[in-house]
């Protein structure tokens, strides 16, 4: 949880732990826990603890037992939306690899969301900016918006299936209710694809049967693959690593500004929920005392309109450069890999989302303009 020190300082005392190694006698004494989504937040941590606050720094909470915490009257807060942007912008980028690398352009695409929370809603913006089609499914907000009497454009995952080249997952983990998540992508679900799809999950790992996406990428449909979750983290399948085209680990919401943003909204909780008023300004500051950094050059306007894009992007976020660490740790024993692939998460280098690079408008086609602001979310200057 980046600048949690400097944040959490002046209400505490801080104390900081890997996430994966934080145990129950590490809470015991603890007013405030802070975690991200590989600790699980339950009976098993905080029995017999007197917390007053549990907070995570992430958009999902399928690792923190709620209905415990509100059994014993624990306040909770989370980061909704804290790291929207970065996945949206790994998306787009990773889509922009995926045409260069097949020799295509987005421009025309057909692409199903699965999923249109605050991921999914932002990511379909941007997409319909660089020309895309976009097709939604959300069976929650569908049911809401005919309860409420609202015209919606949702549709059926099958109606999705069947008409889009390009699918990207984006729900929460569910293993019971109305709408199970758990491998909502199974051997059915790829079945139902177009021959020559391309299929991306940056939601949970369990969301995708990995044994049926390994299937359906050697024998098709599919035709390219991306996987930034996996099952059975922190040891991905390395079979399944090495059928998918691009494979990064649980990296995508990353970027470092989101991370900022996320532990600002649980100081905030926090500050609203001890009665005082928030003072550390971080994602302000962070914002104000970089913007001359991130500088981008625009790409030779011959290149075709996906290509262009994709350089510019790159110069933002080469997502190539996290595939290729992923793939490097494949080989090593199972224990080894996981501390590995825990490494490459808590090391993760200091990424910017798009929205914080800028671009002399004056040097961008004037066909690319609309695709730069709305759809990489780029500066023009």
């Amino acid at each position: 949880i980046p600048r949690v020190e400097p944040a959490f300082g002046e209400l505490g005392t801080v104390h900081t732990k890997p996430g994966r190694a934080i145990s129950s006698a590490d809470v015991q004494e603890a007013d405030v826990l802070l975690v991200r989504s590989v600790t699980p937040v339950g009976s098993d941590l905080l029995g017999g603890t007197d917390l007053r606050f549990v907070g995570s720094a992430t958009i999902g909470t399928d690792h923190v037992d709620r209905e415990y915490l509100e059994a014993r009257d624990i306040p909770f807060a989370h980061a909704p939306g804290s790291n929207a942007d970065s996945v949206a912008d790994y998306v787009v980028v990773a889509l922009l690899l995926l045409a260069r690398r097949q020799g295509t352009e987005l421009q025309g695409c057909t692409v199903g969301i699965v999923g249109c929370g605050n991921i999914g809603s932002r990511l379909a913006r941007r997409l319909q900016a660089l020309g895309m089609t976009v097709l939604r499914n959300d069976p929650p907000r569908a049911r809401a918006a005919e309860a409420a009497g609202r015209t919606h454009a949702f549709l059926p995952l099958d109606a999705v299936l069947e008409e889009a080249e390009v699918v990207t997952l984006h729900v929460p983990l569910k293993t019971e209710g109305p709408d199970p998540t758990h491998h909502l992508a199974d051997a059915a679900f790829f079945e139902r694809m177009n021959e020559g799809a391309w299929m991306l999950n940056t939601s949970r790992g369990p969301v995708v049967d990995g044994e049926a996406l390994r299937d359906a990428r050697v024998h098709g449909p599919v035709a390219a693959a991306v996987l930034d979750v996996w099952e059975h983290e922190p040891t991905p399948d390395p079979t399944l690593v090495d059928a998918v085209d691009l494979a990064t680990p649980h990296i995508a919401g990353y970027a470092y500004d989101g991370k900022v943003r996320g532990t600002a909204m649980l100081y905030e909780a926090l500050c609203e929920h001890l009665g005082g008023t928030a003072a550390w300004e971080g994602p302000a500051a962070i914002e104000a005392a970089s913007k001359d950094e991130l500088h981008c050059s625009p790409p030779d306007p011959r290149l075709p309109d996906a290509e262009w894009l994709y350089h510019l992007t790159r110069q933002g976020y080469d997502l190539q450069t996290d595939d290729a660490a992923l793939r490097a740790i494949m080989d090593q024993a199972a224990e080894d890999r996981a501390e590995a692939f825990s490494g490459l998460r808590s090391d993760y280098r200091r990424r910017r989302e798009l929205q914080q690079h800028h671009v002399p408008r004056t040097a961008v086609p004037s066909a690319h303009r609309r695709a730069v602001e709305a759809g990489l979310t780029m500066q023009l200057r």
